[in-house]
């Protein structure tokens, strides 16, 4: 599959996000560690869609639910379940219309980019314009 004209999105973690509170309290609990890698799959999977926890099939767009999460993720069922009861407790999880899940964070850490080749060639000649300014 060729990567032409496709655009690739990545999450940005703060440098402070393992001491922002509800993330420290997380690691506290007894699966913390397992809710903290939750999340961080959650940003993953919705990092192209503004943090709403959705998929696209065909013209129907489906909210995921826990055990559609858990297969995703490879995180058991139960945990998920409670995960998902902690974030929104601590509104990490927020539900919207329509029972869709939405992680209100994740769209200002997303940042994405083009693949085209004009994109890649323009930032090769940015990173040698740079190269050559710094000697």
């Amino acid at each position: 599959m060729s990567t032409e004209n496709k655009r690739f999105y990545w999450i940005k973690l703060r440098q402070d996000f393992f001491n922002k509170e509800t993330i420290d309290w997380l690691q506290d609990q007894e699966n913390g560690y397992a809710y903290i890698v939750l999340y961080l799959k959650l940003c993953l999977m919705t990092a192209n869609n503004g943090g709403k926890l959705i998929r696209t099939v065909g013209d129907l767009t489906i909210p995921y639910d826990a055990r559609k999460i858990s297969q995703k993720t490879g995180i058991d069922f139960d945990t998920v379940t409670i995960a998902m009861g902690l974030f929104k407790h601590l509104g990490l999880l927020v539900e919207g219309t329509e029972g869709v899940l939405n992680l209100p964070e994740v769209p200002m850490m997303v940042g994405n980019e083009s693949a085209s080749k004009e994109a890649i060639k323009k930032r090769k000649q940015r990173q040698k314009n740079k190269a050559q300014g710094m000697q």
